[in-house]
């Protein structure tokens, strides 16, 4: 893959971010704008571009099944490599920031920025199932690592004022598994594997005359990157810079997110194919998804939360911005090495 391409790309995206940005700071949206953007590509177009993604393959299960497992293996080893670091090392921060600070740096923007720019600059249509496959596990620790983060402590109040965080906080634990079970990005995965399996394609729906099926998710899936993008402009008008170069923790998650943690599960990931047969494009893929900015997700889980949304807010924005220079760094590392 070239290098250029990927920053050419990463930089079509942050343009994209521009439409939000100006109809956020002209106010030609609500506040509920964005949530509204955000289901519609998380339950509609994000889903269609994963079926799709399969549909588009030429090659078998037989062919794909083993990048599927290292896939699945990397992406859990990542996010074990993640959290074994984000834990210990904001201990001493604020509560509420403490909480987000981890959770930004061990969740990754995968979803809203990560598959449509894999689609983009990856030639090997593959490389979309093994970011959905990705996915599978990033929602597998976010509702419920990410939901212990969030909740942590809570169950330790005892003031009758915070009786609501009681039932807040059985009903997370109780909703986290559904969550993982029933999420658009697993059902999805699993309704193209057994497209896949049952030898169901584009050129298979084409015979049959229902390419019409594959041409509108063709269109839907097409609205992800743009539509992502735009929420994320949503944000980046809303940051304020009042005491970040005072933040001593930021710099630190900065560091952590973009490059020490990135490098090291690269490095693990290397050493790792030396006994493991992990094709390039599953390497690829994994560089990318540990690469990407904070998740988008940490904003929306602090305000369900009550865990300072306006800081976590400022975290994902910066994050967002940084990464078009520190994602092309990792890439390159990867194919270097």
């Amino acid at each position: 893959m070239n290098i250029i391409d990927l920053v050419i790309n990463v930089a079509i995206l942050f343009i994209m971010m521009v439409p939000g940005v100006i109809m956020k700071k002209c106010k030609l949206c609500t506040d509920v704008f964005g949530k509204g953007i955000s289901n519609l590509v998380l339950y509609i177009a994000q889903t269609c571009l994963i079926v799709y993604a399969y549909l588009s393959c030429d090659a078998s299960f037989s062919d794909i099944w083993l990048g599927c497992l290292m896939t699945f293996f990397l992406s859990f080893l990542a996010h074990i490599i993640f959290t074994a670091v984000a834990i210990p090392v904001f201990r001493k921060a604020p509560d509420g920031a403490c909480r987000m600070l981890r959770f930004a740096t061990i969740f990754s923007n995968a979803a809203f920025m990560d598959i449509p720019l894999i689609q983009a600059i990856i030639p090997d249509p593959t490389a979309a199932i093994y970011a959905s496959i990705y996915n599978i596990t990033f929602n597998l620790f976010l509702w419920t690592l990410g939901v212990k983060l969030c909740t942590d402590g809570l169950e330790h109040m005892r003031n009758d004022e915070d009786c609501d965080c009681h039932e807040q906080l059985s009903g997370a634990k109780a909703v986290s598994i559904k969550k993982v079970i029933f999420h658009p990005v697993t059902l999805a995965s699993v309704i193209g594997l057994l497209l896949l399996i049952l030898g169901v394609n584009n050129a298979t729906l084409s015979s049959a005359h229902l390419g019409i099926i594959s041409d509108s998710l063709l269109m839907l899936k097409n609205l992800v990157a743009p539509l992502s993008m735009v929420v994320i402009g949503l944000r980046l008008a809303e940051l304020d810079l009042h005491g970040f170069f005072k933040d001593v923790y930021m710099y630190v998650f900065l560091i952590l997110r973009h490059l020490a943690l990135p490098i090291a599960t690269v490095g693990v990931m290397e050493l790792l194919s030396l006994f493991l047969p992990i094709s390039d494009t599953v390497e690829l893929v994994i560089a990318i998804m540990v690469s990407a900015p904070a998740a988008t997700s940490a904003t929306m889980f602090a305000e369900k939360y009550d865990c300072d949304a306006p800081y976590v807010s400022r975290l994902v924005t910066v994050s967002t911005i940084l990464c078009i220079a520190t994602m092309p760094l990792i890439v390159m590392l990867v194919q270097l090495w």
